[in-house]
């Protein structure tokens, strides 16, 4: 598949129409983000209450304290993939929703769920494998460098700061190469992610050659992926800062009411900057496979040299 090298300018273009991303179907889109922010969030408490129902179990039928853990792994272990998967099906539901709003066609929240119903989109759920994977991979290589006692060391000072203890932070091994290398493994972990589910549900390619074509596309346009991923992570930290006083604030007004409508508005707050956070993500993933593979069914978003509002 050809991909075509951009300019490290083009990351800020991105940036600058996924800000704008939405604006033509609002309802949709948003509405999409914020479905699947509740799938996510429904398959997880799922999961906790079952697990924390075979744990608690045992002590109502007089068992010993300890449970079973080796049942609550085979309840556990099959929900937290079951999730892994879900995340890239709904993702490129989203994605398949912002696609269609800014080509102009009709399209409804509720289609965030299309590609459970194609086999294209099923096909994305291997791409969760794919990130249990690199984590584990990655979880090996992050081992090596920092030192195997510096993990122990960390987990018993974060055990010790949820007891109320003061912790002492241990210091890894090879700090700088630990630094550089977990850069280089997220971005590339990312990128492969990222490009694969337009590129299996929009391409049609396999598994095998969607993650071949990702991983050729990140290391051709690496300035402009690198740029945009700066870019965003910059954006994050700010708005997030600026959320987490709005939350503060909208928190305050609410309580002079009640408590309750106090924490209903820092929920409305929080959904709505975690379903702006998703789109520009998704959105901006979209945009970059368009401008690196083409996308014959989409006609292209306008040159953006301002912030529409």
């Amino acid at each position: 598949m050809d991909i075509r090298a951009l300019p490290v300018g083009q990351g800020l273009t991105w940036f600058k129409q996924a800000i704008d991303l939405g604006g033509r179907n609002p309802r949709a889109v948003f509405g999409a983000a914020l479905l699947l922010i509740a799938s996510l969030y429904a398959t997880a408490m799922l999961t906790a209450l079952i697990a924390a129902a075979m744990v608690g179990g045992g002590a109502e039928q007089g068992a010993p304290a300890a449970p079973d853990m080796r049942a609550v792994l085979l309840i556990a272990v099959p929900l937290f993939l079951l999730i892994m998967f879900l995340v890239p099906i709904l993702m490129g539901g989203l994605m398949h929703v912002i696609r269609e709003a800014e080509a102009g066609r009709p399209v409804r929240a509720r289609d965030v769920f299309a590609p459970l119903r194609e086999r294209s989109g099923r096909r994305l759920a291997l791409l969760g494998l794919v990130q249990v994977g690199l984590a584990f991979v990655g979880g090996l290589v992050f081992v090596a460098i920092a030192g195997s006692s510096y993990w122990t060391d960390y987990m018993a000072a974060m055990r010790g700061a949820m007891s109320g203890t003061m912790p002492v932070v241990p210091q890894p091994d090879n700090a700088g190469l630990l630094f550089l290398v977990q850069l280089l493994f997220n971005y590339f972990s990312y990128a492969l992610m990222l490009f694969s589910i337009p590129l299996m549900l929009f391409s049609g390619l396999t598994l095998v050659d969607a993650l071949r074509s990702s991983l050729r596309a990140s290391v051709r346009n690496i300035g402009a992926n690198l740029l945009a991923g700066v870019l965003f992570a910059g954006a994050l930290i700010v708005a997030a800062l600026l959320v987490a006083l709005l939350m503060g604030l909208v928190g305050l007004i609410g309580n002079l009411v009640h408590g309750s409508v106090g924490s209903l508005l820092i929920l409305v707050v929080g959904l709505g900057f975690a379903s702006v956070v998703l789109v520009m993500l998704v959105g901006g993933a979209y945009l970059a496979w368009r401008d690196t593979f083409g996308d014959a069914a989409a006609p292209p978003l306008p040159e953006i040299h301002g912030i529409e509002v």
